[in-house]
């Protein structure tokens, strides 16, 4: 439980437009705490069940075809 908290602070961190130094993003490289930050900062969130991203943008309402 009490890592879902911290994912979650370091998403919103993330969110929030922090950027973390490189040589933080080496040491954590394929850790979760660096997914939760990347995912924060890149803007990625879900709603209503349909994700939004950088390979989904939130204008986009509708599946391409």
């Amino acid at each position: 439980m009490m890592t879902n908290a911290l994912h979650h602070r370091i998403y919103l961190w993330g969110y929030a437009g922090n950027a973390l130094p490189k040589w933080v993003r080496r040491a954590l490289a394929g850790n979760g705490l660096h997914r939760a930050w990347f995912l924060g900062y890149s803007g990625f969130f879900e709603q209503d069940g349909i994700r939004y991203g950088l390979a989904r943008p939130y204008e986009m309402k509708f599946a391409p075809k």
